[in-house]
């Protein structure tokens, strides 16, 4: 049984460091002051955090497993590679959970925006944050 099961959007740190791609994914957000974001699906933790979704630009299905023991930093809101205003410097309405973990010999970091809900904007990330914490332990 899971411990977390959310609908969640997500853009890596490569991602935004990309200007054009950074370009490209703010066109195709239609909700006014939402985050830029790729990926749109399901975060599921169990023994594992795992998303399932689509690519935003392509529509192309996406698997991510991250295994609990690899993630090395969970952290609530944004930071100095993503600073949280668009491009006109309004602040966005929700904060991303930043987590940063271990493939192979590379440290991966992605915003996590839990339990997105549309033109309410609401956003259930603090609460996903502490639950993630304490199964997470970092």
């Amino acid at each position: 049984m899971p411990v977390l099961k959310e609908r969640t959007l997500i853009i890596f740190e490569e991602d935004v460091k990309n200007v054009e791609l950074l370009k490209k994914l703010r066109a195709r957000v239609v909700v006014q002051m939402l985050p830029p974001y790729r990926y749109d699906g399901m975060l599921t933790v169990e023994q594992s955090l795992r998303f399932e979704g689509r690519e935003l630009l392509t529509g192309e299905k996406i698997r991510l497993d991250i295994p609990l023991s690899s993630i090395t930093e969970t952290y609530l809101g944004f930071d100095e590679i993503f600073v949280g205003k668009d491009s006109k410097g309004k602040k966005y309405q929700l904060n991303p959970i930043r987590i940063k973990y271990m493939t192979d010999d590379n440290i991966m970091t992605l915003y996590a925006f839990l339990e997105y809900k549309g033109l309410f904007r609401s956003n259930s990330g603090e609460e996903c944050y502490k639950i993630l914490k304490t199964v997470v332990n970092v």
